[in-house]
C-alpha cells in the first residue's frame, strides 16, 4: 500500500518541526559551552597575571629595582 502525498508531506512537517527544535536546542547548548569557555579562559588568564605579578622574598614586586 502506498502512501498518500497527505500523509508523507504531514510526516515531513512533523520531523522539520522536531529538526528545528533539535536545532534550537543545540544552538543553546553552543553558546553556554561558549560562555563557559570565555569565563574559565579568563580566569585561566588573570591566575597567570597574578602568578607574574606575585611578591617575592621581601614582599617586594618582582622586577622593581631595590637600593641596597
Amino acid at each position: 500500500m502506498a502512501l498518500e502525498n497527505a500523509e508523507v508531506l504531514k510526516n515531513l512537517q512533523e520531523q522539520l518541526t522536531t529538526v528545528q527544535q533539535q536545532v534550537a536546542t543545540g544552538q543553546t547548548t553552543v553558546l553556554r559551552l561558549q560562555g563557559a569557555i570565555d569565563v574559565l579562559s579568563q580566569i585561566e588568564e588573570s591566575k597567570e597575571e597574578t602568578t607574574e605579578e606575585a611578591p617575592v622574598d621581601g614582599g617586594e614586586v618582582a622586577g622593581e629595582g631595590q637600593e641596597g
